[in-house]
């Protein structure tokens, strides 16, 4: 996977996790439409009549679409909805469709009576496949599109040019937005372990971002010793420390690496220079063991 690619899928990953209700339903849409263009036809509600059970249609593919993306997945609720949403689809839409697709965000896996109820209305409607989706599903349509499409989405990537490119400018409007934040009380620093990504369960998108990072990291370390301030450093990396540990809790490691990009990029992200330089810092602080988790042989 190259740089392009990692940025590209990292965002699309992001906007799966953030998007609940109505926005998932857009964002299923835009990716369907970018990647089958009139092939898939949304369905708008109308009126009192709403869409007649139907979130998307594949004409080539027979394919009847339903997205469930609540804030939480509960299974009474879903098992309702899945039970109702296909009992409509087939009243209004059987003759149009062969395969009945459940979308949705439940990226554990969904409740054991989900899936059995699945299995029974297949077994009970023998001319109709019932499929869940959800994020690898969906990913694998992402990757059929195309960089065009792709840019229009989420604008420009990082490539190769950029990490060439990337200089101590870049580098300095990111890490002095950091400094400004408020300091946390200093710790030690640790040496960073080997395996560390593959400990932390990150993505190939993820781990592909922090590789290239790393290529251009010791550029931040000859710009802190370069900083007229030579306790920058270590106050950064008791910056991410923090962070890391308020977000560590309640979100996955790929969560929390796109929530560090937030948090370190500020209200000025976007151009392929800024977030490459976003990423860098991220790659630094990883390499020294101050944000994620240690291989458990090395952890100490």
């Amino acid at each position: 996977m190259n740089l392009q690619d990692a940025y590209y899928e990292q965002q699309f990953e992001i906007e799966f996790l953030r998007a609940k209700g109505d926005a998932f339903q857009t964002f299923f849409e835009r990716l369907m439409g970018f990647a089958y263009k009139a092939d898939f036809m949304a369905c708008r509600p109308w009126g009192n009549q709403g869409d007649r059970k139907n979130d998307g249609f594949l004409k080539s593919e027979r394919r009847l679409f339903q997205v469930y993306a609540p804030n939480e997945m509960d299974a009474a609720k879903a098992t309702k909805k899945i039970t109702e949403d296909f009992a409509g689809a087939r009243e209004y839409w059987s003759k149009h469709f062969d395969i009945w697709t459940f979308v949705h965000n439940a990226t554990d896996g969904l409740p054991p009576h989900v899936q059995k109820l699945l299995l029974d209305f297949e077994e009970a409607n023998s001319g109709i496949r019932l499929q869940p989706w959800c994020l690898e599903e969906l990913r694998l349509i992402f990757r059929k599109l195309t960089a065009d499409d792709k840019a229009s989405w989420f604008g420009p990537a990082l490539t190769d040019a950029t990490k060439i490119n990337l200089g101590f400018g870049d580098l300095k409007v990111v890490l002095k937005r950091i400094a400004g934040l408020p300091a946390p009380p200093m710790t030690d620093v640790k040496d960073v372990p080997a395996g560390k990504i593959e400990a932390n369960a990150l993505s190939e998108a993820v781990a592909q971002l922090l590789k290239e990072g790393m290529v251009k990291s010791p550029l931040v370390a000859d710009f802190l010793n370069r900083w007229h301030d030579e306790t920058l450093g270590e106050r950064l990396a008791e910056a991410f420390k923090t962070e890391y540990q308020r977000l560590r809790g309640g979100h996955s490691p790929n969560q929390i690496f796109a929530e560090l990009q937030s948090w370190a990029g500020g209200k000025d992200r976007g151009s392929p220079e800024h977030e490459l330089a976003v990423v860098t810092i991220i790659a630094y602080y990883f390499e020294r063991c101050d944000i994620f988790e240690e291989p458990r042989s090395t952890a100490r």
